[in-house]
């Protein structure tokens, strides 16, 4: 498999990790002390939404461009969804362009004191954000195995921040390779943010990805997970996962409504769900059930 990210940029997956990306930084921002983040799978950076890649799939029309185009009909969800359009600099009703990536929209959050680091394994689409980011400052990107850069960055001298650990899943044993280095990961740095993605192809699949994170025994984890289309669609893709740990206070709250609003939108009529719900208990607590469902 050759991932192309160009076919999916901007769409419903891109959507929600995106929404808790932003979610992370902001609560990042609210303290006046440096902080770090790490991007393990960065890709170019932007996209342009009008290459015949982007309109040949026509993920984005129906993921960002839907959002955008019913904002104003739906005040209560542009709202909620108000720091995403921020971040990627689009008003209601606006033909979206050019669609910015992680990596764009860390360098945007980033003070003067902040940095980050970029990887990326392939080398043209790592000469691509260079040219794009590394002009804005803060930032550098680097070439190389996204894995390989969690033992070299981490824990980093500013003591706190975020890790982005969105690979795309062309291995067959990726799974298991992201899980083993996320364990030494957290090991090196159990205060930091962790953000991982993963898809939901069906709820087999899903179960099977929450067990293996579970295992881990991380305390303070938390799947935030949101289907637009019936677990049994075979679309390849029903729905896109995020696994959190460490999740900045105040964070499940603002997922739980821009996930429902998201739900709202961008779902096949009657399918689909949210459902955000605690992995594991915080250390030294009880886990209480705090799980939220949203859709059929």
């Amino acid at each position: 498999m050759n991932y192309k990210h160009l076919y999916h940029a901007g769409n419903f997956a891109d959507v929600a990790k995106h929404v808790a990306l932003i979610g992370c930084l902001e609560a990042l921002r609210r303290k006046p002390g440096a902080f770090f983040v790490l991007d393990t799978h960065a890709g170019r950076g932007e996209y342009d939404l009008r290459s015949s890649e982007a309109l040949r799939s026509g993920e984005a029309e129906r993921g960002v461009q839907r959002l955008i185009d019913r904002a104003d009909s739906r005040p209560a969800h542009a709202a909620i969804l108000a720091p995403y359009f921020g971040a990627l600099r689009v008003t209601a009703g606006e033909r979206l362009q050019l669609y910015a990536g992680s990596p764009l929209l860390i360098a945007r959050g980033l003070r003067a004191q902040d940095r980050a680091v970029l990887v990326e394994l392939d080398p043209a689409e790592a000469r691509a954000a260079a040219r794009r980011l590394e002009s804005l400052g803060r930032v550098r990107v680097e070439t190389g195995d996204g894995y390989a850069a969690l033992r070299a960055q981490l824990p980093p001298r500013e003591r706190r921040g975020l890790v982005l650990i969105d690979p795309p899943y062309e291995r067959i044993d990726e799974i298991e390779v992201l899980v083993n280095a996320l364990a030494q990961a957290w090991r090196r740095w159990p205060t930091g943010i962790f953000l991982v993605w993963y898809p939901i192809r069906d709820a087999t699949q899903r179960r099977e990805v929450h067990a293996r994170f579970r295992a881990l025994g991380i305390p303070k984890m938390l799947s935030a997970d949101l289907a637009i289309h019936p677990d049994d669609a075979a679309l390849g893709l029903a729905g896109s996962g995020l696994l959190l740990i460490n999740a900045p206070y105040g964070l499940e709250e603002h997922l739980r409504s821009a996930y429902g609003a998201l739900h709202d939108v961008l779902a096949s009529p009657g399918a689909g769900y949210v459902a955000i719900e605690p992995l594991t208990p915080e250390r030294g607590r009880p886990m209480h059930d705090t799980r939220t469902h949203h859709g059929p």
